[in-house]
């Protein structure tokens, strides 16, 4: 396969191109007298300083890897890697360091760390390892929650390639490829691998021929409503012939089977489609459902720009699921910053949200139609969102030289600043202990953490919320759409309520008795079935929960957040409200409980030994515990729900399959 080195050869150039971009970033970055932090703004937002952290590894400096959130030992923690080789952690309540830590990764780690709960309860983290300094170090790294080495596996080129490994420079998306929890990302190399996330196991398809360098943290999507994600991800392309395949000049965005080249006659076979450009697509693909009315899927990316003079050059662009372009809108400079979707407006819908280190742009995510656009003073990070004012559309954070400008995203009006970050990376967004929000930013040789007075920290994962860099912990770059409008008027029950609701798995309700019908998503086209329906105190709407954790709300009951679209260990079976309607709980198979709203979590079963599935949840009258039921009778209770027997171990001659407890 000697075809195979003319697609290598402009690596190092593009490599001495990088170091060249990213060393001309940081002077400016270090000795610009940042200007963004004089302006004259009246802030509506004044974030309040918590705590400051130095980063204890040897020498550390934090620039292009933003910070996420990890369950370790001890607590919830801040995750960051670092240019010198190392991840650390510090606890998001403190900034105290976590025992164990700092990993020392060998060489540069500039991905942003991902996590998965493979242990039982506690993270493992994920991150590539290596940049474009020294391009041959390197590879991919998961580290256990203590702190420790939990594998490593080494990208290994084909034997036609000069260079036999290459390290790897983006993100690891966590997701359910093969059975999972997996994880996946391209390398600087030829290959791009796929592992499974608890062995390091290399997944069959895997490694995959991408031909040329990718910078590009994948997204995982089921696109197709198969039950597995599809793998969508940018890479460079040069100009050359390999296993049957003709390369141009540019960059492709491309969707991948969750098999990759298994069945395929080729090391390069398996691909759903791709999009071929003519600039290097270096952004990290952002997707959700924006086209066609909030009904179909788009994938947003942008480019770098080492190809001179191409058209694609400062370009956001939206494919299909066809990987068909739907449109294409120029900036005002570099687009190689991941784009954010969020619902800027507050009108329900996705608008895509863009940095080029000279503006903030937000734009219509039907048309690409730009909507309006502010100027910042330098930066090249991605933008994230929080609703943080209660006022139902998402507030835009943008990475800026020295700090985050904070924007309404409505009308663009600057609200807010704060220091520290490294203009590189992106804030991180959390609900806090103490019910507010905290956004946490890193940069140099520091981590700093802030909370915004007044703020809802449950709004952080709210619908249409982006909340740190490729949205979510395992870093899917998938965005929870806005749900259909298929609310209809519904009034809550006059006197006392006599009879009930029934509902079908596709969504359809029956009511029964003074019960109001308040609607249903039996006309709608469903990801998943529904498994589990829960009632408003009032009985003036209620909640219906889908097996892959979609929610729908109707009448009076409000949307607090879902599971779906994000990674699951097992499929949800039901759910049960709080006894004021601020929140629920939805329960998986293997007894994981999620919480939402006002729901407290209590505990669960998720990572501990079952000899039945679980198969529904009930809540206790004062909200303060709840019951999970497992299908031979077993029961297992939480908070100050008691426990007064169970059929677990004995005779029955079907399976149970609920519960209904006061």
């Amino acid at each position: 396969m000697a075809e195979l080195l003319g697609l290598r050869s402009r690596l190092f150039v593009v490599l001495g191109a990088l170091v060249a971009l990213l060393s001309l970033v940081w002077v400016q970055v270090s000795a610009e007298a940042v200007p963004s932090r004089t302006r004259s703004v009246v802030a509506h937002i004044t974030p309040v300083e918590q705590w400051s952290a130095n980063i204890n590894s040897p020498a550390g400096n934090v620039l292009n890897s933003s910070p996420n959130i990890a369950n370790l030992p001890g607590g919830s923690a801040v995750v960051v890697g670092d240019e010198q080789g190392y991840v650390d952690a510090y606890y998001l309540a403190n900034g105290g360091q976590v025992p164990g830590w700092p990993f020392n990764a060998g060489s540069a780690v500039n991905s942003t760390p991902s996590v998965a709960d493979v242990n039982g309860g506690l993270d493992s983290v994920y991150v590539g390892v290596g940049n474009v300094s020294d391009p041959t170090i390197g590879g991919y790294q998961a580290v256990t929650p203590q702190g420790g080495n939990q594998w490593f596996v080494q990208e290994t080129n084909p034997g036609t390639d000069p260079n036999a490994h290459n390290g790897v420079m983006a993100s690891l998306a966590v997701g359910n490829l093969q059975g999972g929890p997996d994880v996946v990302g391209g390398s600087l190399g030829e290959n791009m691998y796929a592992m499974n996330a608890q062995n390091g196991g290399v997944l069959g398809g895997f490694p995959w021929f991408q031909a040329d360098s990718s910078f590009s943290s994948p997204a995982l999507v089921d696109l197709s409503n198969a039950g597995r994600p599809d793998i969508i991800e940018g890479s460079d392309s040069t100009a050359g012939f390999a296993y049957n395949t003709q390369y141009q000049n540019g960059g492709e965005l491309r969707i991948l089977s969750p098999t990759g080249n298994q069945g395929q006659s080729q090391p390069n076979g398996g691909l759903v489609c791709k999009y071929l450009t003519n600039q290097v697509v270096q952004s990290s693909p952002a997707v959700g459902k924006f086209l066609n009315a909030g009904t179909q899927f788009g994938i947003v990316t942008g480019f770098g720009n080492f190809y001179s003079g191409a058209s694609n050059t400062d370009q956001l662009i939206t494919i299909d699921a066809g990987c068909n372009l739907r449109w294409a809108t120029t900036l005002d400079g570099s687009t190689a910053s991941a784009p954010a979707l969020a619902d800027a407006l507050g009108n329900g819908q996705l608008q895509v949200i863009e940095s080029t280190g000279q503006s903030v742009w937000v734009l219509n995510g039907q048309t690409g139609a730009p909507i309006w656009h502010q100027s910042i003073a330098g930066g090249g990070g991605s933008v994230v969102t929080a609703d943080l004012t209660g006022s139902g559309k998402q507030d835009i954070l943008v990475p800026v030289s020295g700090g985050v400008d904070i924007f309404d995203g409505a009308t663009g009006q600057m609200i807010g600043t704060l220091q520290g970050g490294t203009g590189q990376n992106s804030p991180l967004v959390t609900t806090d202990a103490n019910g507010s929000i905290g956004i946490t930013v890193a940069g140099g040789n520091t981590i700093n953490h802030y909370e915004v007075p007044g703020s809802n920290g449950q709004l952080v994962n709210e619908v249409g919320a982006w909340p740190m860099f490729h949205h979510d912990p395992q870093l899917t770059g998938l965005v929870d759409s806005p749900p259909p409008d298929i609310q209809v008027p519904c009034n809550a029950v006059s006197g006392y309520p006599a009879g009930y609701d029934m509902a079908a798995s596709d969504g359809g309700i029956f009511a029964f008795g003074n019960y109001p019908f308040c609607g249903s998503t039996g006309s709608i086209v469903l990801n998943k079935p529904m498994v589990g329906l829960s009632m408003t105190r009032d009985i003036g709407g209620y909640w219906e929960v889908a097996s892959d954790g979609g929610i729908f709300a109707f009448g009076n009951a409000a949307y607090y957040g879902s599971h779906g679209g994000s990674p699951l260990n097992q499929p949800i079976v039901g759910m049960a409200s709080t006894p004021d309607g601020g929140g629920y709980w939805l329960v998986a198979s293997d007894g994981g409980i999620f919480a939402y709203g006002d729901a407290v979590f209590h505990g669960g079963m998720g990572g501990q030994h079952l000899n039945q599935p679980i198969v529904g949840m009930s809540a206790i009258r004062d909200g303060g515990g709840y019951r999970l039921v497992a299908s031979d009778g077993g029961v297992f209770s939480f908070g100050d729900a008691q426990f007064y027997g169970a059929m677990g171990g004995q005779h029955l001659n079907r399976p149970i399959i609920a519960l209904s407890a006061g």
